[in-house]
């Protein structure tokens, strides 16, 4: 399902899947705070399934793997090299600062491996 066509809508879809509650996704995609059209929102139909997908999409980033998630972020910020807003030059920075993290994260892992296995063969020396 594709974003949904009013921006309040997919920002109020976004903000939920994400974890914020009714009330605070309601007021953050810019509607009037106090009063409870947030939930009378969170149940329309497109807007539910939004929501749904949106969670299922974080469920399949939490389960891929690192290199395949630095893949994704590199096809996003090629697609926005030619942003010209101001938003979409710090959204892309962003997504930079996340691939250099995701790789970072990535040699500290693959050293600590490699420590480990090191540590386990001059351990089974020692016991020789």
């Amino acid at each position: 399902m594709p974003a949904l066509d009013n921006a309040r809508h997919e920002a109020f879809a976004q903000a939920r899947a994400n974890g914020a509650r009714v009330a605070e996704a309601y007021e953050d995609a810019g509607f009037a705070p106090g009063n409870d059209h947030g939930a009378r929102l969170a149940c329309r139909e497109e807007v539910a399934q939004r929501i749904a997908e949106l969670r299922a999409q974080q469920t399949d980033l939490e389960q891929a793997s690192t290199q395949a998630v630095i893949a994704a972020l590199l096809r996003v910020a090629k697609g926005a090299e030619a942003a010209t807003t101001p938003a979409a030059m710090r959204e892309l920075r962003l997504i930079l600062l996340d691939v250099d993290r995701l790789r970072a994260s990535m040699e500290l892992d693959r050293q600590r491996e490699r420590i480990g296995f090191r540590r386990a063969i001059d351990f089974a020396k020692s016991e020789v």
